[in-house]
């Protein structure tokens, strides 16, 4: 089978939750025979934090400049795609589905990797910049991060004809407990700098003086030591206790 992607970003983890998602896929994907050519924007944060340049397993990334250099790169292999899929948050998310609708795949897909914002976005009567005036119509498969109600949400209001959920994932290989030369870390988060946040780690940290408080990605004051992570393996990996913080909506939606 061959995967035509157009994704957010499998180069560089840094800054979203999609790379590392993608990376155990294309790994998967290619034990069982499969390939998958991925279309990414070479936009300048990721290309400063890039952190891989092949997809696991084999298959073809391609960093484009402009949505012509893509149309270009992509039509090749959407000619004789199994599968073409568009992703949320792609930064040519409605180019991209018409392209890859108007494509001779056999199977169009969309793949929702922020199914609780799209479905707060539509909530707050706000724009989803990555999907088009006929949102998810026209469609044959919509995937989701999410399941449960999500998923009626996804048809009920957005039109998607036939869904699935397909969860977060990890590759094993490289998601696998280590242990740290560095420091301990009883307490890791990614989150958004928030005061409140802060000082409720920060504290942990100081009740134990032998404790490092680890904060992924962005920069909090306190006794805490930044690290930038690779996926969230640093981070998960070195902790005893990982705790995910996320955004009430992203509880509502599962």
């Amino acid at each position: 089978m061959k995967l035509v992607v157009f994704g957010l970003s499998v180069s560089s983890s840094w800054g979203n939750g999609h790379a590392t998602l993608w990376r155990g896929l294309c790994a998967a994907l290619a034990r069982r025979g499969h390939r998958v050519v991925f279309l990414e924007r070479d936009v300048p944060y990721y290309a400063s934090h890039r952190d891989l340049t092949s997809l696991p397993g084999g298959g073809s990334l391609i960093l484009y400049d402009d949505w012509r250099h893509a149309v270009a790169a992509a039509t090749p292999h959407l000619a004789d795609a199994d599968v073409a899929m568009v992703t949320s948050y792609c930064p040519d998310g409605v180019p991209a589905t018409e392209l890859v609708l108007g494509s001779r795949a056999q199977v169009k897909v969309f793949y929702d990797l922020d199914t609780p914002v799209t479905l707060e976005r539509l909530s707050a009567g706000k724009s989803v910049e990555y999907l088009g005036p006929r949102a998810l119509y026209d469609f044959d498969l919509v995937l989701s991060y999410t399941g449960g109600d999500s998923l009626e949400g996804l048809q009920r209001r957005l039109g998607a004809r036939s869904v699935a959920p397909l969860y977060g994932s990890v590759d094993p290989d490289v998601h696998k407990p280590a242990r740290s030369t560095r420091a301990t870390a009883p307490i890791s988060a990614t989150s958004a700098p928030s005061p409140r946040i802060a000082r409720m780690f920060c504290a942990s940290c100081s009740w134990n003086p032998r404790a490092v408080c680890l904060i992924v990605d962005f920069f909090w004051p306190g006794p805490c030591t930044m690290i930038r992570s690779r996926g969230s393996q640093i981070s998960f990996s070195w902790t005893t206790f990982p705790l995910a913080i996320t955004r009430p909506f992203t509880v509502l939606h599962g």
